[in-house]
């Protein structure tokens, strides 16, 4: 998901196009929890506890880097004031992501999977992220490590640990963390199947 830590009303088309989501068709609403993880060819919006929220695939992995994705660079522009925070989860290879910005800049991005380790870190901790990190250390090969307290006899690597480094996150903005928001998951978002070819006029 890519969302805007903002509920101002805005036009969605006019939103989806600047991002390359065309040609837009609505389909049935659906809840967050049958939605998140959608199919290719839609795309999902809704509002919760102040945020805006879109659900689709592709989009939200260019925001996995130091620079701003075009996403990034449109929610910007349509919510100028607000936090443009994206979340990744993949457990198939325990994919994990996270991307803030603040004010049109980008703070704060790291990303990680169980075969490639951390692909990306950049910008300075944030509050939500320093729990856990006190808790990490740097091995004998320079990789981040985690004793977790409850565990204090095992190490975790990144990819183990990624999604509770989104679910902090996610507290701050949504009230409670991610896995816990049922209020979220039982929230109905709106659907439209796109094109990303621009038609020609």
């Amino acid at each position: 998901m890519i969302f805007a830590n903002s509920d101002q009303d805005f036009r969605v088309e006019e939103l989806f196009n600047s991002i390359g989501i065309y040609e837009l068709k609505k389909v049935e609403e659906q809840t967050f929890d049958v939605i998140m993880n959608p199919d290719d060819d839609k795309i999902y919006i809704g509002k919760f506890n102040g945020n805006t929220i879109i659900c689709l695939q592709d989009v939200p992995l260019e925001s996995l880097d130091e620079n701003m994705s075009r996403a990034e660079i449109a929610m910007s522009s349509t919510f100028p004031n607000s936090d443009i925070v994206t979340f990744i989860l993949h457990s198939v290879v325990n994919l994990w992501g996270y991307s803030i910005v603040r004010k049109g800049k980008k703070i704060r991005v790291r990303a990680g999977s169980s075969e490639g380790g951390t692909i990306v870190e950049y910008g300075k901790i944030t509050k939500e992220e320093e729990e856990l990190m006190s808790q990490s250390r740097l091995d004998e090969n320079g990789k981040r490590v985690f004793v977790i307290d409850d565990l204090p006899d095992e190490e975790f690597a990144d990819d183990q640990v990624g999604e509770n480094f989104v679910f902090n996150i996610s507290a701050k903005y949504f009230g409670e963390p991610l896995d816990f928001s049922d209020e979220l998951f039982e929230t109905k978002f709106d659907g439209y199947t796109f094109s990303r070819t621009k038609p020609k006029i």
